[in-house]
C-alpha cells in the first residue's frame, strides 16, 4: 500500500497559514503514532475490504454495545446508518467497520480525510465543508446525487446529519451535535431505506473543547482531530444501537425538519435504553 495521506489540512478548505498550523499540531499531537501504526500495518498484505476493523484491531479499539437492543446491520437493502458525532475520525472508522462486517456494498458521506488510501475511494462520498461558493454547491450536490443513487440500487449509506464533530459548552457537560442537516431526512423520502440509529458515547478532550468552544477557531479544531484519535488507541468505545426503523414507520412525517428532529431526538436518547 501507498505511504498514507492522513491529515486534516484541506486543499479546499484551508489556505496555506491555515494547511501549515494544522500540519504542524498534528505532527506534534500524534501524526507520527498513527502513521508507526498504519505502517505496521501496511506491511502485510491485507484485503481492503477488512481496513476498517483491521486499523480499529491495530490501535486496540474495543467497541461495546450497551443497548438493550442487538446491533442489527441487515445484509441487503437500501439502509441508512445516521449516528451522532462526538469523536471525529474515530466515529467514522467504526461505523465503517461495523458495516462491513456484514456487508461490502456501503458508502460513508464525510470529511475527505477518510479517503486516507486510493483502495478506499469506492466508499467515500466526500463532503466539502469549507464555504458556500459555487464551485463547493456543485460538488456537494454531485455527492448528494451519488447518495441517493447508491441507496436506489439498495446500497447502505452511513450519514453524520451534524456534519460537524459535537461540542461541549464545558468540560463537564456533555458534548452535543449543531442541528442536523435535514438532507438525510430528504434521502429518506426519496429512497425509503430502512434506517439504523447508533448513538456513541462519549465526547472529545480538552485540546478540542478549548479550540472548538473557548477559543472557536475553526483551524484549530481541526488541528486536534489527530490528537483525539490518538488518544484512543487501546480505549473502549461505548456505543448504544436502536432498532431498525423500516420507512413505512417514518413515512407519514412529511416535514423534512421534524423528521430530521425526531430522528436525532431518538438518537440521543439511545443511550437511556
Amino acid at each position: 500500500m501507498n505511504k498514507i495521506n492522513f491529515s486534516y489540512a484541506s486543499n479546499t478548505e484551508h489556505n496555506l497559514a491555515q494547511r501549515l498550523i494544522i500540519k504542524t499540531i498534528e505532527r506534534v499531537t500524534g501524526k507520527k503514532k498513527l502513521e508507526k501504526i498504519y505502517q505496521e500495518y501496511s506491511e502485510s498484505n491485507n484485503d481492503p475490504r477488512n481496513f476498517w476493523s483491521d486499523i480499529l484491531n491495530e490501535m486496540n479499539i474495543k467497541v461495546t454495545n450497551k443497548s438493550t437492543n442487538q446491533l442489527n446491520i441487515q445484509s441487503n437493502g437500501s439502509l441508512i446508518v445516521i449516528a451522532n458525532h462526538p469523536f471525529g475520525i474515530i466515529d467514522g472508522l467504526i461505523l465503517c467497520a461495523l458495516v462491513s462486517n456484514v456487508r461490502n456494498d456501503f458508502k460513508i458521506m464525510t470529511h475527505e480525510t477518510l479517503k486516507m488510501l486510493p483502495q478506499l475511494d469506492k466508499y467515500i462520498l466526500p463532503v466539502d465543508f469549507s464555504n458556500s461558493r459555487k464551485e463547493t454547491l456543485k460538488f456537494n450536490i454531485k455527492t448528494a446525487e451519488k447518495a441517493k443513487a447508491h441507496l436506489e440500487k439498495k446500497g447502505a449509506l452511513i450519514i453524520f446529519p451534524s456534519g460537524s464533530v459535537s461540542v461541549a459548552k464545558s468540560l463537564k457537560s456533555e458534548a452535543i451535535d449543531d442541528d442536523w442537516k435535514t438532507f438525510p431526512a430528504k434521502l429518506i423520502h426519496q429512497t425509503k431505506p430502512d434506517i439504523l440509529p447508533i448513538y456513541f458515547d462519549g465526547k472529545n478532550g480538552f485540546l478540542f473543547h478549548l479550540f472548538a468552544s473557548k477559543l472557536k477557531s475553526s483551524t484549530l479544531k481541526y488541528s486536534s482531530y489527530i490528537h483525539e484519535t490518538k488518544k484512543k488507541i487501546g480505549k473502549e468505545i461505548i456505543i448504544y444501537s436502536g432498532k431498525i426503523i423500516e420507512y413505512k414507520d417514518v413515512s407519514h412525517i412529511k416535514d423534512r425538519s421534524e423528521l430530521t428532529e425526531y430522528l436525532k431526538n431518538l438518537t440521543y436518547n439511545l443511550k437511556n435504553n
